[in-house]
């Protein structure tokens, strides 16, 4: 995923425990009173989140983003986004099983599915949480960082509770949690986020994340912050099954 500047959203620095902190944007005072104005409207979307529950989540739709011939974010050197999406994620599954989470990936290969799919599939599992993989890209080499999205309010704290525990996993640092209209977000039902896990146009970073063990600790400590809701195991079923 490529970062843009100037693009009309929203964009908040969410404090640790999810919740809005401060607020930063260019045209500051539009978005709050674009913000303030869905506020007042009956059923704004940024509170509507269907029947997805937080903290009973059974199943985690993990979402490796691009695939096929959208390579995503082309990397200084080594593997483009699409594969270092889908090898995390490929990590993080058993990690969640193992955490007693059913797991269902958007996409198993190196296959394009399109984003109405792979919110589909999210939408259609009333126990799921949604978890997009991404790798960053800017065209200053520069920047860096990891950072979390989302679009509902009430999955700030979901997508909270992995940032912070991949932000400096392996040298990088956090750039906050941020709200944002991709469309896996805005058309999920569920809760759900959106991980950015390092910039490939940073020599310094894509170095990293095109280690294998960078990429098996991010997995890692991406289970952790999903797992944490449920104190580091999937709830019990409330059917007794």
């Amino acid at each position: 995923m490529r970062l843009r500047s100037g693009l009309p959203s929203l964009d908040f620095k969410v404090a640790m425990t999810g919740l809005p902190h401060s607020f930063f944007a260019n045209d500051r005072m539009l978005r709050l009173l674009a913000l303030l104005a869905c506020l007042l409207m009956p059923g704004c979307a940024l509170f509507d989140q269907g029947g997805a529950n937080l903290s009973n989540f059974r199943t985690v739709v993990l979402d490796p983003g691009h695939g096929g011939y959208d390579h995503g974010a082309h990397a200084v050197r080594g593997m483009d986004e699409k594969m270092l999406t889908l090898d995390v994620a490929r990590r993080v599954k058993p990690l969640l099983e193992h955490r007693g989470y059913q797991v269902v990936m958007t996409r198993t290969k190196d296959t394009f599915i399109p984003l109405g799919t792979r919110t589909s599939i999210s939408n259609s599992r009333a126990d799921a949480a949604f978890v997009s993989i991404h790798c960053n890209w800017a065209n200053r080499r520069s920047a860096s960082g990891v950072e979390a999205y989302y679009f509902n309010l009430h999955s700030a704290p979901f997508a909270g509770n992995i940032l912070r525990e991949i932000a400096g996993s392996y040298g990088s640092h956090s750039r906050g949690v941020k709200f944002a209209r991709y469309y896996v977000l805005h058309h999920n039902e569920r809760p759900s986020t959106l991980l950015e896990l390092g910039f490939i146009s940073n020599p310094k970073e894509n170095a990293s994340l095109q280690d294998p063990a960078t990429r098996q600790r991010l997995a890692e400590k991406i289970a952790e912050g999903i797992s944490k809701v449920h104190g580091g195991r999937a709830p019990l079923s409330t059917s007794g099954s």
